[in-house]
């Protein structure tokens, strides 16, 4: 009979661990602001010349409408750009992933803030010597009926998508690359000079809402949400909305 032969200890399984590797915030780059921008404006041209072609001659391109129609169109193309980046590329959420997420704010500040802004940079203005720009804006502001156009979009739409596309999108990306500073300070540049052909280039416009443009950066950044500043935002225009109806009550 065979003497009983000592067990052998059951060896353990060995556990490796793989690294986390943390998400990149943002979790888009470069190649993703070209597509979105890409994707915008070739909505847009096709949306145009469409849209041209079957109104052509019935409307004239510098009425309120079409201001209103093109903002619209380009808003949409601006979300469909987002949404084939975030959605179809990365499968996130669009609002979510640009920053509207609650924050800890006072909208009662925030407002406040907003309308202190606006009677701040008009002041500046005014120091500045800024020059009165005859473009169509500026004429359509003019009119009580335009206004009830342009005027509700001014104060929703318009400081939405900004916010999204520029403190959402355009600023984490610059701010992960360059650092906070560079990435606020390089947004409001770009956000200002988007607005220089709407004022005839006049140093003086640029220069004032790309300051406005540095103040919702260092929000967005302070706050972590696009909130905060859109709320400040469509805030700072309804001012001057509510200035021009004052002003041109006809």
């Amino acid at each position: 009979m065979l003497p009983d032969l000592p067990e052998t200890p059951s060896a353990e399984p060995v556990i490796v661990e793989t690294p986390v590797v943390p998400e990149r915030r943002p979790f888009w780059g470069y190649s993703d602001l070209a597509m979105v921008i890409g994707l915008s404006f070739g909505i847009l041209a096709v949306a145009g010349l469409a849209l041209f072609t079957i109104y052509r001659g019935q409307i004239p391109l510098t009425s309120p409408v079409v201001l209103v129609g093109s903002n619209l169109v380009l808003y949409v193309a601006v979300y469909l750009a987002f949404l084939a980046v975030f959605r179809l590329r990365y499968g996130k959420p669009v609002f979510a992933s640009l920053g509207w997420v609650p924050a800890r704010y006072s909208i009662l500040l925030v407002v406040a803030a907003g309308i202190a802004l606006a009677f701040l940079v008009s002041g500046v203005a005014q120091l500045l010597h800024t020059p009165k720009i005859d473009s169509e804006i500026e004429r359509a502001m003019e009119s009580k009926a335009s206004l009830m156009l342009l005027g509700p979009m001014a104060i929703t739409l318009a400081p939405l998508f900004e916010e999204l596309f520029f403190r959402g999108f355009l600023q984490p990306l610059l701010s992960r690359s360059l650092g906070v500073i560079a990435g606020i300070v390089i947004t409001a540049v770009a956000f200002g000079s988007l607005h220089g052909p709407e004022y005839n280039w006049a140093w003086q416009y640029v220069l004032m809402v790309t300051l406005v443009g540095a103040v919702l950066g260092w929000i967005r950044q302070w706050s972590g949400s696009v909130i905060p500043g859109t709320v400040l935002h469509a805030t700072y225009n309804g001012v001057f909305v509510v200035v021009a109806a004052l002003q041109h009550p006809k």
